[in-house]
C-alpha cells in the first residue's frame, strides 16, 4: 500500500512539474510577444556588434609578442594611465570577456572534481538519458498525462539550471572577480598604442560610437 502511495505521489509530482514547465513556457512566450519588433532588432544588432569575432584581438597583439619591452609598462601619470585604461578596455573588451570565461571554466572544472559534484552530474546525466529514452517517439505517457519531449526537456533544463546554480553559486562571484582583476591588470600595464589606427574605421570597437580613435586587429 505504501509503495502504491509513493508511486502515485511521484506521478503527481511529475505531472505538476510538467504543468509548471508548460506555464513557464507560455509566460516566456507572452513576454517575448510583448517586446516590440524594433526592440528585438536593436538587441539582435547590438549582440552581433558586441560579439563580433572581428573584435577579438590575436594572442600576439593581446600579449605584445614581438614588441619587446615596450609591450608592457607602468604608467602612473593620470594623463597617460586614464587614456590607456579606456583604450585598452575598448580595444581588448572581447579578449577580457574570453579571459573571464576561461577562468570560470577552469575553476568550474576543478570544482566538479569533488565527489559530491560528480554524484550530482552523474544523476543529472542519467536523468537526461531517461527523459530522452522515454520520449524517443516524441512523447511519453505518465498516468493520464501525455508529456511531449519538448515539455520533458524543458523540465530537465529547469532542473539543470537549478542544479548548476547550486554547484557554481559559491565560485561565480569569485571567478568573475578574478577575471575582472586579471583584465584590469592587463589594461593597466599593456601599452597597445601602436595598434590604435585612425585610418581603418572598419575595425572600430562597437562599444564606442563617434570616437576619433579607431583600432586595428
Amino acid at each position: 500500500m505504501s509503495s502504491k502511495n509513493n508511486g502515485s505521489a511521484n506521478v503527481d509530482d511529475v505531472m505538476e512539474a510538467a504543468k509548471m514547465a508548460q506555464q513557464a513556457k507560455q509566460a516566456m512566450g507572452q513576454v517575448n510577444d510583448a517586446i516590440p519588433d524594433q526592440a528585438k532588432s536593436a538587441l539582435q544588432s547590438a549582440k552581433e556588434r558586441i560579439f563580433d569575432s572581428d573584435q577579438l584581438r590575436s594572442l600576439t597583439v593581446f600579449c605584445g609578442f614581438g614588441e619587446g619591452g615596450s609591450a608592457f609598462s607602468v604608467a602612473l601619470n593620470p594623463t597617460v594611465l586614464c587614456p590607456r585604461l579606456k583604450n585598452n578596455l575598448v580595444f581588448f573588451y572581447l579578449n577580457y570577456i574570453l579571459v573571464t570565461a576561461i577562468v570560470f571554466c577552469i575553476v568550474l572544472l576543478a570544482t566538479m572534481l569533488n565527489p559530491v559534484s560528480l554524484i550530482f552530474l552523474v544523476a543529472l546525466a542519467f536523468g537526461w538519458f531517461v527523459v530522452l529514452r522515454a520520449t524517443a517517439d516524441g512523447s511519453t505517457q505518465v498516468g493520464p498525462l501525455t508529456i511531449t519531449r519538448k515539455v520533458a526537456s524543458g523540465i530537465m533544463v529547469v532542473i539543470s539550471v537549478i542544479l548548476a546554480f547550486f554547484l557554481v553559486k559559491d565560485i561565480f562571484f569569485v571567478t568573475m572577480g578574478s577575471g575582472a582583476a586579471l583584465s584590469l591588470l592587463h589594461a593597466f600595464f599593456r601599452d597597445a598604442s601602436q595598434h590604435y589606427n585612425t585610418a581603418d574605421s572598419s575595425t572600430q570597437s562597437p562599444l564606442v560610437d563617434g570616437e576619433d580613435a579607431d583600432y586595428e586587429k
